[in-house]
Formats: structure tokens, sequence, C-alpha cells
């Protein structure tokens, strides 16, 4: 495994839909590797998610996880470890919730970000099967995020008040 470069804001790579992944290469497992270095690479900057765009692939995948730390800090459930193909998702009812939000393409910085609090996804799972599940609270923001940069956008577009935009770290 090995820690993959991170797209930063200005790639162009950020701004750009990203192309659906075929379920027979998901099925003969050409991506496991990818997967592996995605996941490992979102460890290594302390992150809960990371899409494709992110480390410069402009495909439509992304890994997740809600480790022990983050969820007692937040107050939310542990998610294991996951990755998703080809993600769209439906909000479930028109609830939003405002919190605070960073992103590893965006270092140091952060802001205010209202996101639909209950989700359906569908996607493809790291084995190839479909997926179509319902999330909630931190874990529908998560995947909200990381749909987003799949389809071209940061979490900075969805700020209605760059006011709230913030640094994260004292440098």
């Amino acid at each position: 495994m090995s820690i993959l470069k991170v797209s930063r804001l200005g790639h162009p790579v950020l701004r750009e839909r990203a192309s659906d992944v075929e379920v027979a290469d998901i099925k003969a497992g050409k991506f496991r590797e990818l997967i592996d270095d995605m996941v490992e690479t979102m460890h290594a900057y302390e992150g809960v998610g990371l899409a494709g765009p992110q480390v410069h692939l402009p495909l439509r995948v992304f890994v997740f996880e809600v480790h022990e730390r983050v969820a007692k800090k937040r107050g939310v459930p542990k998610v294991g470890i996951g990755a998703m193909f080809n993600a769209t998702y439906e909000p479930i009812g028109t609830e939003k919730v405002t919190d605070f939000e960073g992103c590893l393409s965006v270092p140091f910085l952060g802001g205010e970000v209202p996101r639909y609090k209950k989700l359906k996804v569908r996607g493809i799972d790291h084995d190839g099967e479909a997926i179509d599940i319902g999330v909630s609270g931190f874990t529908a923001r998560i995947f909200q995020h990381e749909i987003d940069h799949t389809d071209g956008h940061v979490y900075l577009d969805r700020m209605p008040d760059l006011r709230t935009l913030a640094y994260t770290i004292v440098l």
C-alpha cells in the first residue's frame, strides 16, 4: 500500500464530473489496490472520506470511515471502512443540518455547510454489488461531501455564508 498525492483546490480534476466505473472491473478486483491506497491516504491525512478526484483520478469512487476517536469527538456512531462506486443520493425529506466541514483538498480551512440530514444512497460496493441504503447525521454529511467530489464540487460551493470560513489550524 502507498499514500497517494492529494489534489488541492485549483486542480482541474476537482471541478470535473468523474467517470462511472464499470461494474465488471470492480468485480474483477481491478480496484482493490486503489481502495487500499485510498484508505491508507485517508488515514495518513486523518480524514473521514476520500474521493477519486482527490487523488487525481477522475473516477466515481470514494472511501469512508468514522473511527472511534472521531465518533467520540462528534458524538456519533462509529462506521467501519467502506468504499462506494458510482454513488448517487436523494434527500429523505427537506431537513438540513449546518455543521463545520473541512476537506483534505482545501487544507487548513473549514466552514459551516448545510447538508441534508437523511439520504437514500445508491451505488456499488467494493465487491461490485449494488447498494441501496439510508444514512443520516454525520454519515450522511460524509456521503454528500464525497459524492460532491465525484460531481466536481467542493464544500465551499455549498457554503451560504463565506464569513464562516476559518483556519482549522494555528500556523
